[in-house]
């Protein structure tokens, strides 16, 4: 078979030029390609739920944790942790850079280092911890696209780099405006918020878990809920994942799951739900024993749930837990709806036992 090359130069005008690389695709690409295909509006929907791909071994061997270092004339400069067990959320851990060594654009360097490499690793956001007075890090990380989200013992800021749906918010809504809100009479929630300048329509997705492993009580971030309006309410449509409230759970242990689809737009909206777990997770509906993606159909004003039962395999090793800042488990579901995705989340409390 003849094989691609593996450099083209593609020409974009007298004085610019771009430089793709083109290989055949391999299995590790095919998340990616289905997200094209559905942002092209692609029709045909996922048959079976998905599972996160394992990490090589050695970064298995790392505990999923690799430290990459700047170094400057021979002299280790500035280093950074990144942590980046399941997705959807990768963590930067503890970026540092010697006094001496500052203003030299080292810091960027590490934290692009990092959202490269979670990217590649099927991550959809990156986030991080800073101080509440640290302004020099807030400019930094500011300008690298993060946005501040909980705050309590410390300052966590987002970025997402692989969420097509606030991608397409902001592309369609080029005057948007961002704000995060704790979310009242609530525990360790917060709305994240994209309006647009110039219509009522919104993008607001909710966030879950502290801004520390101890404002958290051991529960890492998720995203369980989105609210979506667009085309003056014509479509208006919001998602919210439910679980039991249990805590400490173990091999063998299963728990309920509820997904919540309200439809108060001016059409019906369909789609699927497509679970995204880690191996040794399984999942099926109580309705119907089924295990394979659920469809949802949504009228005006109707809402509609999926209830689900997420299996803990008796097998499961939940002891790697141990050496991560959290000691939750995500739970991932994409759902999409005409040519939209959206990927959302929750966090099971775990019984984690020392490795």
């Amino acid at each position: 078979m003849e094989s691609l090359p593996k450099d083209v130069v593609i020409q974009s005008g007298a004085q610019t030029c771009e430089h793709v690389v083109i290989r055949v695709a391999d299995d590790e690409d095919r998340p990616r390609t289905n997200a094209v295909r559905w942002a092209a509006g692609w029709k045909g929907a996922p048959t079976s739920h998905a599972h996160w791909m394992e990490a090589d071994d050695e970064w298995i061997s790392e505990r999923y944790f690799r430290e990459f270092v700047a170094e400057v004339d021979g002299v280790t400069a500035a280093r950074v942790g990144l942590e980046a067990y399941r997705p959807p959320f990768a963590q930067l851990v503890d970026l540092c850079v010697r006094p001496e060594f500052r203003r030299r654009g080292l810091g960027r360097q590490l934290t692009l280092v990092c959202q490269e490499e979670a990217a590649r690793r099927g991550f959809s956001a990156l986030f991080l911890q800073t101080e509440l007075d640290n302004f020099a890090a807030h400019r930094l990380y500011t300008s690298l696209g993060f946005v501040p989200t909980a705050h309590g013992q410390m300052l966590r800021m987002v970025k997402f780099f692989d969420f097509p749906l606030v991608d397409e918010f902001r592309a369609a809504h080029a005057l948007s405006q961002y704000w995060c809100t704790a979310v009242p009479d609530t525990d360790r929630a917060w709305d994240l918020e994209w309006h647009a300048y110039l219509t009522e329509d919104y993008l607001r997705l909710r966030l879950e878990g502290g801004s520390t492993q101890s404002d958290s009580d051991g529960v890492g971030p998720a995203l369980a809920g989105l609210v979506w309006r667009t085309g003056e309410g014509a479509r208006h449509l919001s998602v919210r994942l439910q679980p039991d409230d249990v805590r400490y759970l173990e091999p063998g242990d299963h728990v309920a799951l509820d997904i919540t689809v309200r439809n108060s737009g001016k059409r019906t909206e369909a789609g699927v739900f497509q679970m995204i777990l880690p191996p040794g997770i399984d999942v099926t509906s109580p309705h119907t024993n089924r295990s394979q993606v659920f469809a949802w159909q949504a009228e005006p004003a109707e809402d509609i749930t999926q209830p689900l039962v997420i299996q803990i395999d008796s097998n499961f090793d939940a002891s790697v837990h141990w050496h991560l800042n959290y000691g939750s488990l995500p739970i991932c579901m994409e759902t999409y709806w005409e040519g939209h995705r959206v990927l959302l989340s929750t966090a099971l409390h775990l019984a984690v036992p020392p490795p």
